[in-house]
């Protein structure tokens, strides 16, 4: 069989690409930290890392839900602590009216009124242009105060509910609804405590249970509000785990061994300058030289 100039030619330019192929290989896992620079370096492997990877994508994800979560939810206890510390002075006004030192209806209902505006105030708060007790309408405030410094109500639907995707099939309500203030009977309570203020009466044993009621009722929802923040972050501190767990596995699946590498990139610059010196001798050399 004849072999041409050409056919050792091309065999030894072949032979230099794979060296160089293989250089360049171990050259990219060096400085990428990563034995798998495409899929078809290590199926297995590589499909592996493509799950794990997607893994921690989702991870990350319900972390920065849970982060939103959080920070809407804190916004609501907030608001909730404030409604409740105006309604304990209301509380205060109530029973010290029964003082005949502080029987100024008038003063009383001023500051009765003054409070209502700071509850509306606080019932009112957005936080990223979301009603945090509006439900899911965004556009109205949920309440008004009238012209006689009394709240209504300025939404016809305050049940919707916001919910955020925490963790692999779960979702969880972050917001209080508007219809639980409502059912707590504060709001109706205020607005009739003004109106027995206005006409000269202190507000009887009856307005004062309600008012009391309604108090522990807000108490109750601040205290569940603060569950649910403690719960996403418990939900948190499990995701940190499996996040950290999922980044291991995943460099575990890509962990390259430096000092070896080293070692097989010492070797293929060996075989490329061999190549080197063997087509410097061989390849000038005509088929005649081999006759």
């Amino acid at each position: 069989m004849r072999i041409s100039d050409n056919i050792l030619t091309q065999k030894y330019l072949y032979n230099q690409n794979k060296i160089n192929e293989r250089k360049v290989k171990v050259q990219n896992q060096l400085i990428t930290n990563s034995k798998i620079d495409k899929l078809s370096d290590d199926l297995f492997n590589s499909l592996e890392i493509i799950k794990i990877d997607s893994q921690i994508r989702k991870i990350e994800t319900y972390q920065k839900n849970i982060d939103y979560a959080k920070e809407f939810v804190n916004t609501t206890i907030n608001a909730l602590e404030n409604i409740g510390n105006e309604t304990q002075k209301i509380i205060t006004q109530v029973v010290n009216i029964d003082n005949p030192i502080n029987s100024n209806f008038k003063t009383v209902a001023q500051s009765v009124r003054a409070s209502l505006e700071a509850i509306v105030q606080n019932l009112n708060t957005k936080y990223n242009d979301m009603y945090i007790f509006g439900g899911t309408n965004y556009s109205n405030e949920p309440w008004l105060i009238d012209s006689n410094g009394k709240v209504i109500n300025n939404s016809t639907d305050l049940t919707g509910e916001v919910k955020v995707q925490i963790a692999n099939g779960i979702k969880d309500t972050i917001n209080v609804t508007g219809d639980k203030i409502l059912n707590s009977d504060l709001l109706d309570t205020i607005n009739d405590i003004i109106d027995s203020l206005d006409a000269g009466i202190a507000p009887d044993k009856t307005l004062k249970d309600r008012l009391n009621a309604a108090y522990k009722e807000i108490l109750s929802i601040q205290s569940l509000t603060g569950e649910k923040y403690n719960r996403l972050e418990d939900i948190n501190t499990i995701l940190t785990k499996q996040l950290q767990d999922s980044q291991g596995f995943l460099s575990k699946r890509k962990e390259i061994d430096p000092a070896q590498l080293a070692i097989d990139l010492q070797y293929q610059d060996y075989l490329l300058q061999l190549s080197y010196k063997l087509a410097s001798s061989i390849l000038p050399k005509s088929i005649l030289d081999y006759l």
